[in-house]
């Protein structure tokens, strides 16, 4: 059922909450993201992340995170230092990061210290905050808690290499469980009709990223930066 609501043009993601739509609010961030977009605004979001994730070559953020995690840096900060870098964003700030995906997926606003960390984000990313601003903070929010717990789940495994850790955690722990999607019609499905309006959870346990138009764009991404911070921690 999970890759039938994923896969159905009938069901979409859950439009974004606002709290202020002002360019550079967390609210406008929400609104010009593929994560929170429906039909031709997805398309056209969702391009301007995969061109951005186009220029990551995989070894090297591989070798970064390897770099990274072998020097005593956070596990918690390693995959968004590396993909910042590989973004050609360096200088932005991982607790803004984490400030901002602190709430980004909760509808809240988060008061003044999330707006404050999403200034330095835009600034960071050239001070202008169009579509592709909000598509380069967009993967940064999106990586930081994510990889950081795939890293964590993969050192649980016990596994001897990065490789195998990051397989045997996605296959019994991944970090994302599940998501939503809300039906724009009636549909029938197995269980029986979901009505128009209705929004569904939908398991992600066989599927860690997901699949469908929505398929999380930087999975061989995540997989890289994680085998290689699982690699220097087992080292270490």
């Amino acid at each position: 059922m999970a890759t039938t609501v994923l896969d159905d043009d009938n069901f979409v993601v859950p439009p974004a909450v606002g709290y202020g739509w002002e360019a550079g609010g967390i609210g406008w961030l929400r609104a010009n993201v593929a994560r929170f977009s429906s039909g031709p605004a997805h398309e056209r979001r969702r391009a301007l992340a995969l061109a951005e994730l186009a220029r990551v070559d995989l070894e090297s953020a591989r070798a970064s995170a390897f770099e990274l995690a072998a020097g005593e840096s956070d596990v918690d900060t390693v995959p968004v230092v590396v993909l910042a870098a590989a973004l050609g964003v360096p200088d932005a700030p991982p607790d803004s990061v984490a400030a901002v995906a602190s709430v980004y997926l909760t509808g809240a606003s988060g008061g003044p210290e999330v707006q404050d960390a999403l200034d330095a984000l835009v600034h960071a990313c050239g001070g202008v905050p169009d579509e592709r601003t909000a598509a380069v903070i967009g993967l940064l929010v999106q990586t930081y808690a994510a990889t950081a717990a795939l890293i964590r789940a993969a050192l649980a495994t016990g596994a001897s290499s990065g490789d195998s850790a990051v397989a045997q955690a996605l296959r019994d722990t991944p970090p994302v469980r599940s998501t939503r999607r809300m039906a724009v019609a009636d549909t029938h499905l197995d269980y029986g009709t979901v009505r128009a309006g209705t929004v569904v959870p939908v398991d992600l346990a066989a599927m860690p990223f997901g699949a469908g138009p929505h398929a999380c764009p930087g999975a061989d991404l995540a997989v890289a930066i994680a085998a290689g911070a699982v690699d220097a921690l087992l080292n270490r």
